[in-house]
């Protein structure tokens, strides 16, 4: 549902707004405290940018789909950046799961056999590295 006409409360978003706030947003997810990624949650940047990441990922580039490339930069950076921040233990392993498997599609291996069962093979992490 559109707007009333004379409203002055809607958000003016241009093509370069949008832009200048994906720069930032990637400037961001680079930074680092010591060995470790400052931001490993989209989430978190919105917050420091003022908005909420549903404006970042998906309005705004429903509405100029020029900024794609950044998106997706900036989704690949935010999963690189929690990764990496779950193996040095920078964070607790079961957030870092919850993050991957919620914002970035992980999922656990699973081998679907010719006979239609399911085989799940179990993955333990020990010492920042996946064993079978």
């Amino acid at each position: 549902m559109a707007a009333p006409k004379g409203n002055t409360n809607a958000e003016k978003w241009t093509e370069e707004l949008s832009h200048k706030l994906l720069d930032k947003a990637l400037e961001l997810c680079n930074q680092k405290d010591g060995s470790e990624y400052k931001y490993d949650f989209i989430g978190e940047i919105a917050r420091e940018l003022n908005t909420y990441h549903e404006n970042i990922t998906i309005h705004l580039l429903s509405r100029f789909p020029s900024l794609s490339d950044k998106v997706k930069l900036l989704k690949a950076n935010m999963e690189c950046n929690c990764y990496s921040n779950t193996k040095k233990g920078n964070i607790k392993e079961a957030i870092g799961i919850v993050n991957l498997k919620s914002n970035h599609h992980w999922t656990d291996r699973q081998k679907i056999e010719m006979d239609g069962t399911i085989n799940i093979d179990r993955k333990e992490w020990v010492n920042g590295k996946e064993e079978s």
